[in-house]
């Protein structure tokens, strides 16, 4: 079967899969934390027009399928890598490398917002980057391979150009083992694209080689707006498990509105955090707000001697939270760990300590107690600290 025909008739498979109700959508949900919108996205997609095997229409309805709210399709802008070109799959006679990506947004109408971008793939150092909410990936294109072979020259020049287009430029996996095989490393050529100010994102987490800590600490430091994307090449049902209600990685986006500009806005000033694998990184100032938009302390009971709540999960997110020191903790019996499940609701009992083997009363007017979110982790091998305020009702 000719390679054309075959890419068109699995194309055409993937869409009657999610366009004819076959499936039940799978879609992630997150609350709106306070005085944001919490958009979630996928900032890393590539489609048959560079070197993946799907069509860009697919690349939506499977956003729309999975609950985003905005993807942006970074093809590959290199010449060296727009495979499917060189194999007859797509017309050379009309072709530009932002035909994905406006067949994608033509698709995805009202429902989702699709980003214009592309990726420039060198070699290690400075190694593979993205650009997005550009305009003419062509002209990035001519204007990087005309430096000839030096890595560091054409991302630079590649990048300069998405900067002057408005675009918005990133690091991505900078674990990758292809080009990290040892360590992953922050190069001179890094150091100088940071202080020209091209570095303006960083993938911290990629779901073809994981959470990067060394990325994390980096974006906390270096003030560089985190991301996490699925990089993917396939249709999603070869690499994520939607039976088993797994998800791709993706960004969230704390946007003052939902639309294109609202996105821009956001990345710029560094309000994201990434969900992948169960998983959310990010800062401390950006993860606090989610958690509290995302589990909600209910139907609170006093008497004199217990404090019995309940905890509420409102978010696709699990959470697992375990007992940690001081203010009241060490005052009060309760059990040391929990895990919520999404949209899963858990009773806590709160009773005062033993005393010659009795229990005591509740005497204070307010107790403080304190927990660490595992799972929320707010830079390397540290989850996000959370104190549970209960005010006592007098007698």
């Amino acid at each position: 079967m000719p390679m054309k025909k075959l890419f068109m008739l699995v194309a055409v498979a993937i869409a009657a899969v999610f366009s004819a109700g076959a499936t039940t959508p799978n879609r992630i949900v997150i609350p709106d934390v306070e005085g944001y919108k919490t958009l979630k996205g996928d900032f890393h997609i590539h489609t048959v027009f560079s070197d993946a095997s799907v069509w860009p229409t697919t690349r939506v309805q499977e956003a729309i399928w999975e609950g985003l709210d905005v993807i942006a399709i970074t093809d590959h802008v290199d010449t060296r890598l727009l495979r499917q070109l060189k194999r007859g799959v797509i017309n050379p006679d009309n072709f530009s490398r932002d035909m994905s990506y406006e067949i994608a947004k033509s698709a995805a109408g009202d429902d989702l917002i699709v980003i214009h971008g592309g990726e420039i793939s060198r070699g290690m150092p400075p190694g593979h980057w993205n650009m997005l909410f550009v305009e003419d990936c062509d002209r990035i294109c001519e204007i990087a391979e005309a430096e000839g072979e030096d890595n560091e020259a054409v991302t630079r020049a590649a990048l300069k150009e998405a900067q002057r287009q408005g675009g918005f430029t990133m690091w991505n996996h900078p674990n990758w083992e292809t080009q990290a095989p040892n360590e992953t490393k922050w190069w001179d050529a890094h150091e100088r694209l940071y202080n020209e100010g091209y570095m303006q994102g960083i993938e911290i987490y990629n779901k073809f080689c994981g959470y990067s800590p060394e990325a994390h600490r980096w974006a906390l430091d270096r003030g560089i707006t985190m991301l996490g994307n699925s990089d993917c090449h396939t249709p999603f049902f070869y690499m994520i498990d939607y039976m088993r209600d797994q998800h791709r990685p993706i960004t969230l986006v704390f946007a003052a509105e939902k639309s294109e500009e609202g996105v821009r806005e956001a990345l710029l000033n560094r309000r994201t955090a990434v969900y992948a694998e169960e998983m959310v990184y990010g800062s401390e100032q950006t993860l606090r707000p989610l958690f509290e938009a995302c589990v909600k302390i209910e139907d609170v009971q006093f008497n004199s001697k217990r404090i019995l709540f309940k905890l509420v999960n409102k978010s696709s997110i699990p959470v697992r939270i375990t007992k940690a020191p001081g203010n009241d903790s060490e005052k009060y019996t309760y059990v040391r760990t929990y895990e919520l499940r999404p949209f899963e609701e858990i009773n806590i009992l709160l009773e005062p300590n033993r005393k010659d083997n009795h229990r005591q009363e509740l005497t204070e007017k307010s107790i403080d107690i304190n927990f660490v979110v595992d799972n929320f982790v707010v830079e390397p091998g540290r989850g996000l600290p959370y104190t549970f305020h209960f005010d006592v009702p007098e007698k």
